[in-house]
């Protein structure tokens, strides 16, 4: 199911909306950081030709050049790193503030986005041609919208976690994002630096993933102790 917003149809909560969270207790809480790092050959940056769109073409006059993998000193970004499992038994509250993925410079900005399951998604777009949304999620319904001229938004709501969903432009074939929906908020996407944390933590075992749009995945077991800070170093590979 999709709950669209605005002036869209909305087609119902969602099922975690509905359900009472679970007391949490700071003291009994911990924090899982690190670093998620980059190993191997780095795959060349890929040429794009974008001049058949007049806005594209200003916004990028030498040609778009994608940078799929990005690293500095071997530490990887755009990785989406969650708690996998070792949650299952608890329920979250869904914040009211929502996420918003951009469309600028022919581009979506952030790629790479987390959120939390029934958290709205707001997609914004702020160039002057028509781009459209569409997202086609394995574990729940696809959805495909235009965003025809500058500053339209349109908001959806995901029900069922899944990591990730894909989201492309169709009019624009280069633009790709991808979102991670988890049922918690013990999820971050990591910057240049390839650093992660995830406060507040229940104390206990879980396993923690990391994911990358061309790098894919990898799990690590990991203990969390009341009022510790658990670290990790996930390598992700070609």
């Amino acid at each position: 199911m999709i709950v669209a917003g605005g002036c869209e149809r909305a087609l119902g909560p969602t099922p975690r909306a509905s359900r009472t969270p679970t007391p949490l207790d700071a003291a009994t809480t911990g924090t899982i950081t690190g670093h998620v790092r980059f190993a191997g050959d780095l795959p060349a940056p890929r040429r794009v030709e974008v001049a058949s769109d007049p806005t594209c073409a200003a916004a990028h006059p030498e040609g778009l050049t994608l940078e799929e993998v990005r690293t500095d000193a071997g530490m990887l970004a755009e990785a989406f790193v969650y708690v996998a499992h070792g949650l299952e038994d608890r329920v979250f509250a869904v914040p009211e503030t929502p996420v918003v993925v951009d469309q600028r410079g022919c581009l979506y900005v952030p790629r790479v986005v987390g959120v939390q399951v029934g958290q709205r998604i707001e997609f914004v777009n702020s160039d002057d041609t028509l781009h459209n949304v569409h997202g086609t999620p394995d574990k729940s319904s696809a959805w495909n919208f235009g965003l025809g001229f500058q500053g339209a938004r349109r908001a959806i709501a995901i029900d069922r976690p899944e990591v990730p969903v894909a989201v492309q432009c169709d009019v624009h074939p280069w633009m790709h994002a991808a979102l991670g929906v988890v049922e918690h908020p013990y999820f971050a996407v990591t910057g240049r630096d390839g650093a992660f944390t995830l406060a507040h933590v229940p104390a206990g075992h879980y396993i923690v993933a990391a994911w990358h749009p061309r790098l894919g995945g990898r799990e690590q077991a990991v203990d969390v102790l009341a009022g510790g800070t658990a670290t990790l170093e996930i390598v992700l590979t070609p």
